[in-house]
């Protein structure tokens, strides 16, 4: 064994530009800079050369760089981890860097990077090489977990015909062997997190690669079905992470626009509609933003009269700013809302961060029926991340900082499960249903 010299914690230094996919996920708005095409499909090493280091010795400094920083930055840097076990996997990773290639070694320590969280509560810490910066290539495909099975959502160019497609296999591989080899890389709060993070990892091409799905970076065969039940086998090429974070306003692990309300308007902040057959009033909440004036528009309403129930969608919301969400929770909060089946909170995989915090406290300080899927975020978290910089390669860290505990100290949930679990389909979301604020409407309103 390679016993690793461990720096004394101090700062290291950070890139210039942040990681906007991450940030988007954590609630931050960043606009990616429009990036000219690639000239190439090449993928290049994530490996930057140093006078001062060998190939071998760059790739154990980010080792030890990953495991200081995270000592430094993290208030509880073993939670969900045994010490030993973790340093004793990071020391097992350097030992092997001489027998690896660059995109084995990419992999190691991205899975190195998410190891604590792998019990949960860490959907913020993690290594996302899926920016220009590390040189990296993602295939041009979005995909989602249905409740059918894995489908492409979205596709790039020449691949638009494979949008409705499952997919079943890359390289051969079946897709539950696929996934079962990236998802140690991603990042989860909990399992419901991890249905929307996965799949990131499993569109770059270098990670697929340091798995062993392909032999190197580059084309994959992927082999899907498509909408009329026909199977076949598709050659995909990567692009560039910078063309990569144009086409998907870095924000890939989203469902695409579709004409049906919950995704129709899913990047305004917050909004609400009153839908006069149900008497229902709606409230899609996107984004954690200060919510007075639309609370005070909903108590206005509601004490008119003529609404039956509120339904409250946080399925699109990833997080913001959780000191600005009181307002919206004391409307809630309020006997003219807060009554037996009248308050409904819609929530689900991409229920995130700051989202959580918010349900969480609706869950405990409400009397709400909750209904959807799991959510993707824990009821107490590690959040507030921080980016180090890894500086002998082209790769940074996101570190989760705060703990924030919104239930009981002694909850050992890691999700808030839906009191009414309804699934999703591939067909339910090219179809324009939404069978889960069908389900809210249903809910019994008491008197």
């Amino acid at each position: 064994m390679i016993l690793l010299h461990r720096p004394a914690s101090g700062p290291w230094p950070t890139l210039a530009v942040a990681l906007s996919l991450v940030m988007s996920a954590c609630g931050a708005s960043i606009a990616p800079s429009r990036i000219g095409p690639s000239t190439s499909a090449t993928p290049a090493s994530p490996v930057t050369s140093s006078p001062s280091s060998t190939r071998d010795e760059a790739w154990r400094i980010a080792i030890d760089t990953l495991i200081s920083e995270r000592e430094r930055v993290h208030p509880n840097p073993y939670q969900g981890i045994d010490k030993a076990t973790y340093l004793a996997a990071a020391d097992d990773l350097a030992a092997k860097i001489p027998n690896l290639n660059d995109e084995q070694a990419l992999a190691g320590i991205t899975r190195l990077a998410a190891m604590p969280g792998w019990k949960g509560r860490e959907g913020h810490s993690g290594i996302f090489p899926f920016t220009p910066e590390t040189g990296t290539h993602a295939y041009p495909l979005r995909f989602w977990r249905f409740s059918d099975g894995l489908t492409i959502t979205a596709a790039r160019g020449s691949y638009e015909d494979l949008v409705g497609s499952r997919v079943t296999a890359i390289a051969g591989k079946p897709i539950d062997e696929v996934m079962a080899l990236v998802e140690p890389m991603a990042p989860r709060d909990n399992p419901s997190n991890l249905l929307a993070y996965g799949p990131l990892y499993m569109r770059q091409s270098e990670l697929l690669a340091g798995v062993g799905v392909i032999e190197h970076a580059g084309p994959a065969v992927f082999s899907v079905v498509n909408r009329d039940g026909i199977a076949h086998n598709v050659t995909v090429e990567p692009i560039a992470a910078a063309d990569d974070v144009v086409w998907t306003n870095a924000l890939p692990m989203v469902l695409p626009p579709r004409d049906v309300m919950w995704l129709h308007d899913s990047t305004e902040p917050i909004w609400w509609r009153f839908l006069h057959d149900s008497k229902t009033l709606y409230l899609q909440y996107n984004e954690v933003v200060a919510t007075g004036s639309v609370a005070d528009e909903i108590l206005a309403l509601v004490a008119r009269g003529g609404v039956d129930r509120v339904v409250v969608d946080l399925r699109n919301n990833g997080g913001g700013d959780n000191h600005r969400y009181a307002r919206l929770l004391e409307a809630l909060q309020d006997p003219s809302i807060d009554r037996p089946g009248r308050l409904v909170v819609l929530f689900g995989r991409l229920t995130f961060s700051a989202a959580g915090n918010f349900a969480t406290e609706v869950e405990a300080t409400t009397g709400a029926v909750f209904v959807g899927e799991a959510m993707g975020s824990s009821p107490n978290l590690y959040g507030d991340v921080r980016r180090s910089s890894l500086p002998t390669v082209r790769l940074d860290v996101y570190i989760a900082s705060v703990y924030w505990q919104k239930s009981t100290a002694d909850d050992p949930r890691i999700t808030i499960e839906p009191d009414l679990a309804v699934p999703y389909s591939s067909d339910d979301y090219f179809n324009d249903r939404d069978p889960q604020l069908e389900a809210a409407i249903r809910t019994p309103v008491g008197r």
